[in-house]
Protein backbone atom coordinates (compact mmCIF):
# COMPACT_ATOMS: atom_id res chain seq x y z
CA UNK A 1 0.00 0.00 0.00
CA UNK A 2 1.09 3.60 -0.66
CA UNK A 3 -0.29 5.02 2.59
CA UNK A 4 -3.73 5.96 1.30
CA UNK A 5 -6.87 4.37 -0.11
CA UNK A 6 -7.23 7.05 -2.79
CA UNK A 7 -6.59 5.90 -6.35
CA UNK A 8 -5.53 8.81 -8.62
CA UNK A 9 -7.82 9.04 -11.65
CA UNK A 10 -9.83 11.58 -13.65
CA UNK A 11 -13.22 9.86 -13.73
CA UNK A 12 -16.61 11.31 -12.91
CA UNK A 13 -16.64 9.89 -9.38
CA UNK A 14 -13.33 11.59 -8.62
CA UNK A 15 -14.80 14.88 -9.84
CA UNK A 16 -17.89 14.62 -7.62
CA UNK A 17 -18.10 16.68 -4.46
CA UNK A 18 -16.98 14.64 -1.46
CA UNK A 19 -20.25 15.45 0.35
CA UNK A 20 -22.29 13.88 -2.46
CA UNK A 21 -20.17 10.72 -2.37
CA UNK A 22 -20.48 10.56 1.41
CA UNK A 23 -24.25 10.91 1.13
CA UNK A 24 -24.32 8.19 -1.54
CA UNK A 25 -22.31 5.84 0.67
CA UNK A 26 -24.54 6.46 3.70
CA UNK A 27 -27.69 5.87 1.62
CA UNK A 28 -26.37 2.58 0.24
CA UNK A 29 -25.29 1.40 3.70
CA UNK A 30 -28.69 2.24 5.24
CA UNK A 31 -30.74 0.74 2.40
CA UNK A 32 -28.70 -2.46 2.28
CA UNK A 33 -28.95 -2.80 6.07
CA UNK A 34 -32.72 -2.28 6.11
CA UNK A 35 -33.92 -4.15 3.01
CA UNK A 36 -32.99 -7.81 2.75
CA UNK A 37 -34.17 -8.38 -0.82
CA UNK A 38 -31.43 -10.41 -2.48
CA UNK A 39 -32.23 -9.09 -5.97
CA UNK A 40 -31.84 -5.49 -4.76
CA UNK A 41 -28.59 -6.33 -2.96
CA UNK A 42 -27.20 -8.09 -6.04
CA UNK A 43 -28.25 -5.19 -8.28
CA UNK A 44 -26.51 -2.69 -5.98
CA UNK A 45 -23.33 -4.75 -6.12
CA UNK A 46 -23.40 -4.72 -9.92
CA UNK A 47 -24.19 -1.01 -10.08
CA UNK A 48 -21.26 -0.09 -7.79
CA UNK A 49 -18.86 -2.17 -9.88
CA UNK A 50 -20.11 -0.41 -13.01
CA UNK A 51 -19.60 2.96 -11.28
CA UNK A 52 -15.99 2.09 -10.46
CA UNK A 53 -15.45 0.77 -14.00
CA UNK A 54 -16.81 3.91 -15.66
CA UNK A 55 -14.71 6.03 -13.28
CA UNK A 56 -11.59 4.25 -14.63
CA UNK A 57 -10.49 2.89 -11.25
CA UNK A 58 -7.88 0.22 -12.15
CA UNK A 59 -9.22 -3.31 -11.85
CA UNK A 60 -6.22 -4.36 -9.75
CA UNK A 61 -7.40 -2.15 -6.88
CA UNK A 62 -10.88 -3.68 -6.96
CA UNK A 63 -9.24 -7.09 -7.19
CA UNK A 64 -7.12 -6.40 -4.08
CA UNK A 65 -10.28 -5.43 -2.23
CA UNK A 66 -11.98 -8.68 -3.25
CA UNK A 67 -8.86 -10.64 -2.29
CA UNK A 68 -9.69 -9.68 1.31
CA UNK A 69 -13.46 -9.40 1.04
CA UNK A 70 -13.96 -12.72 -0.78
CA UNK A 71 -12.44 -14.98 1.92
CA UNK A 72 -14.27 -12.97 4.61
CA UNK A 73 -17.64 -13.52 2.89
CA UNK A 74 -16.84 -17.21 2.40
CA UNK A 75 -15.95 -17.57 6.10
CA UNK A 76 -19.21 -15.90 7.13
CA UNK A 77 -21.21 -18.19 4.84
CA UNK A 78 -19.49 -21.33 6.17
CA UNK A 79 -20.07 -20.31 9.79
CA UNK A 80 -23.75 -19.63 9.06
CA UNK A 81 -24.20 -22.96 7.27
CA UNK A 82 -22.64 -24.85 10.18
CA UNK A 83 -24.47 -22.99 12.94
CA UNK A 84 -27.95 -22.77 11.36
CA UNK A 85 -28.48 -26.44 10.62
CA UNK A 86 -31.87 -26.42 12.41
CA UNK A 87 -33.22 -23.37 10.57
CA UNK A 88 -35.96 -23.85 8.00
CA UNK A 89 -37.91 -26.85 6.74
CA UNK A 90 -36.97 -27.15 3.07
CA UNK A 91 -34.09 -29.61 3.48
CA UNK A 92 -31.84 -29.73 0.43
CA UNK A 93 -29.02 -31.86 1.80
CA UNK A 94 -28.40 -33.66 5.09
CA UNK A 95 -25.41 -35.43 6.62
CA UNK A 96 -26.08 -36.75 10.11
CA UNK A 97 -26.97 -33.82 12.38
CA UNK A 98 -26.05 -31.25 9.78
CA UNK A 99 -28.56 -30.26 7.17
CA UNK A 100 -28.76 -27.49 4.61
CA UNK A 101 -32.13 -25.89 3.92
CA UNK A 102 -33.27 -23.46 1.26
CA UNK A 103 -33.99 -20.89 3.98
CA UNK A 104 -30.43 -21.16 5.28
CA UNK A 105 -28.97 -20.70 1.81
CA UNK A 106 -31.16 -17.66 1.21
CA UNK A 107 -30.15 -16.10 4.51
CA UNK A 108 -26.46 -16.76 3.78
CA UNK A 109 -26.85 -15.14 0.36
CA UNK A 110 -28.51 -12.05 1.85
CA UNK A 111 -25.88 -11.65 4.59
CA UNK A 112 -22.95 -12.09 2.18
CA UNK A 113 -24.44 -9.63 -0.30
CA UNK A 114 -25.04 -7.13 2.49
CA UNK A 115 -21.44 -7.34 3.66
CA UNK A 116 -20.14 -6.95 0.10
CA UNK A 117 -22.45 -4.01 -0.63
CA UNK A 118 -21.57 -2.13 2.55
CA UNK A 119 -17.82 -2.63 2.15
CA UNK A 120 -17.88 -1.67 -1.53
CA UNK A 121 -20.00 1.41 -0.78
CA UNK A 122 -17.38 2.56 1.72
CA UNK A 123 -14.54 2.00 -0.74
CA UNK A 124 -16.51 3.80 -3.44
CA UNK A 125 -15.75 6.96 -1.47
CA UNK A 126 -12.31 5.93 -0.20
CA UNK A 127 -11.00 5.05 -3.68
CA UNK A 128 -12.18 8.30 -5.26
CA UNK A 129 -11.52 10.93 -2.56
CA UNK A 130 -8.08 12.45 -1.99
CA UNK A 131 -6.83 13.90 1.29
CA UNK A 132 -7.43 17.44 0.06
CA UNK A 133 -10.99 16.56 -1.01
CA UNK A 134 -11.67 15.06 2.42
CA UNK A 135 -10.56 18.28 4.10
CA UNK A 136 -12.56 20.47 1.70
CA UNK A 137 -15.66 18.33 2.03
CA UNK A 138 -15.55 18.09 5.82
CA UNK A 139 -15.02 21.82 6.18
CA UNK A 140 -17.93 22.25 3.74
CA UNK A 141 -20.01 20.37 6.31
CA UNK A 142 -19.05 23.12 8.79
CA UNK A 143 -16.49 21.01 10.60
CA UNK A 144 -13.56 23.01 12.04
CA UNK A 145 -10.45 22.86 9.90
CA UNK A 146 -8.35 21.23 12.62
CA UNK A 147 -10.91 18.46 13.15
CA UNK A 148 -11.28 18.02 9.39
CA UNK A 149 -7.53 17.48 8.98
CA UNK A 150 -7.49 14.94 11.79
CA UNK A 151 -10.43 13.02 10.36
CA UNK A 152 -8.87 13.06 6.89
CA UNK A 153 -5.68 11.53 8.33
CA UNK A 154 -7.68 8.99 10.36
CA UNK A 155 -9.48 7.77 7.23
CA UNK A 156 -6.20 6.42 5.85
CA UNK A 157 -4.75 5.05 9.10
CA UNK A 158 -4.98 1.43 7.90
CA UNK A 159 -3.02 1.86 4.62
CA UNK A 160 -0.58 4.16 6.44
CA UNK A 161 0.05 1.45 9.03
CA UNK A 162 0.71 -1.18 6.34
CA UNK A 163 3.01 1.16 4.41
CA UNK A 164 5.06 1.96 7.52
CA UNK A 165 5.08 -1.70 8.58
CA UNK A 166 6.45 -2.78 5.20
CA UNK A 167 9.08 -0.05 5.38
CA UNK A 168 10.15 -1.01 8.92
CA UNK A 169 10.25 -4.71 8.09
CA UNK A 170 12.55 -4.06 5.12
CA UNK A 171 14.79 -1.84 7.26
CA UNK A 172 15.10 -4.52 9.93
CA UNK A 173 15.76 -7.19 7.31
CA UNK A 174 18.53 -5.07 5.75
CA UNK A 175 20.24 -4.96 9.17
CA UNK A 176 19.92 -8.71 9.59
CA UNK A 177 17.31 -8.37 12.35
CA UNK A 178 13.97 -10.13 12.59
CA UNK A 179 11.43 -8.57 10.29
CA UNK A 180 8.22 -10.12 11.57
CA UNK A 181 6.48 -9.37 14.84
CA UNK A 182 9.38 -7.21 16.01
CA UNK A 183 8.38 -4.62 13.42
CA UNK A 184 4.94 -4.09 14.98
CA UNK A 185 6.26 -1.95 17.83
CA UNK A 186 8.43 0.06 15.46
CA UNK A 187 5.41 0.70 13.24
CA UNK A 188 3.25 2.18 15.99
CA UNK A 189 6.14 4.32 17.22
CA UNK A 190 6.82 5.57 13.69
CA UNK A 191 3.14 6.44 13.16
CA UNK A 192 3.01 8.42 16.40
CA UNK A 193 6.23 10.22 15.44
CA UNK A 194 4.87 11.12 12.01
CA UNK A 195 1.64 12.42 13.54
CA UNK A 196 3.63 14.56 15.97
CA UNK A 197 5.82 15.93 13.17
CA UNK A 198 2.75 16.73 11.06
CA UNK A 199 1.22 18.64 13.97
CA UNK A 200 4.45 20.57 14.57
CA UNK A 201 4.74 21.38 10.85
CA UNK A 202 1.14 22.64 10.80
CA UNK A 203 1.77 24.82 13.84
CA UNK A 204 4.96 26.17 12.24
CA UNK A 205 2.97 27.24 9.19
CA UNK A 206 0.48 29.04 11.45
CA UNK A 207 -2.35 26.52 11.28
CA UNK A 208 -3.67 27.55 14.70
CA UNK A 209 -3.01 31.28 14.36
CA UNK A 210 -6.13 33.44 14.32
CA UNK A 211 -6.16 36.97 12.97
CA UNK A 212 -8.65 38.69 15.19
CA UNK A 213 -11.97 36.92 14.81
CA UNK A 214 -10.98 35.26 11.51
CA UNK A 215 -10.53 31.48 11.60
CA UNK A 216 -8.22 29.46 9.32
CA UNK A 217 -9.94 28.21 6.19
CA UNK A 218 -9.07 26.07 3.19
CA UNK A 219 -7.62 27.74 0.12
CA UNK A 220 -10.24 26.28 -2.26
CA UNK A 221 -13.53 25.67 -0.43
CA UNK A 222 -15.83 22.92 -1.63
CA UNK A 223 -18.69 23.97 -3.87
CA UNK A 224 -21.53 22.07 -5.50
CA UNK A 225 -21.63 22.01 -9.31
CA UNK A 226 -24.64 21.21 -11.46
CA UNK A 227 -23.42 17.61 -11.89
CA UNK A 228 -23.16 17.24 -8.11
CA UNK A 229 -26.74 18.41 -7.61
CA UNK A 230 -27.98 16.04 -10.33
CA UNK A 231 -26.25 13.04 -8.77
CA UNK A 232 -27.55 14.02 -5.34
CA UNK A 233 -31.08 14.25 -6.77
CA UNK A 234 -30.75 10.77 -8.29
CA UNK A 235 -29.53 9.38 -4.95
CA UNK A 236 -32.49 10.95 -3.12
CA UNK A 237 -34.99 9.61 -5.69
CA UNK A 238 -33.53 6.10 -5.50
CA UNK A 239 -33.62 6.19 -1.70
CA UNK A 240 -37.24 7.37 -1.76
CA UNK A 241 -38.20 4.64 -4.24
CA UNK A 242 -36.57 1.89 -2.19
CA UNK A 243 -38.15 3.25 1.01
CA UNK A 244 -41.57 3.13 -0.68
CA UNK A 245 -41.02 -0.50 -1.77
CA UNK A 246 -39.95 -1.44 1.75
CA UNK A 247 -43.04 0.26 3.20
CA UNK A 248 -45.26 -1.62 0.74
CA UNK A 249 -43.69 -4.92 1.81
CA UNK A 250 -42.03 -5.83 -1.48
Amino acid sequence: MNGQFHVPATGWLHALDMRVKLCMTLVVVVLCSVWGNWMFLAAMLVVMHVMLLTDHVPARHVGRLWAVLGPLCALVAIIMLLSMNAYGTGVLWQLGWWRVTSQTLMMCLVVVLRIADIVLALFLTLFTTSHADWVRGLTGLHLPLTAARRMARAVNVVPQWFAVFRERRLMRASRGAGGGFAAFGDTWAALRLRERRASVAALTRGAQMHTGSAKPTVMRPAHMRLADWLVLLIVVLVAAGVAAMVALGW
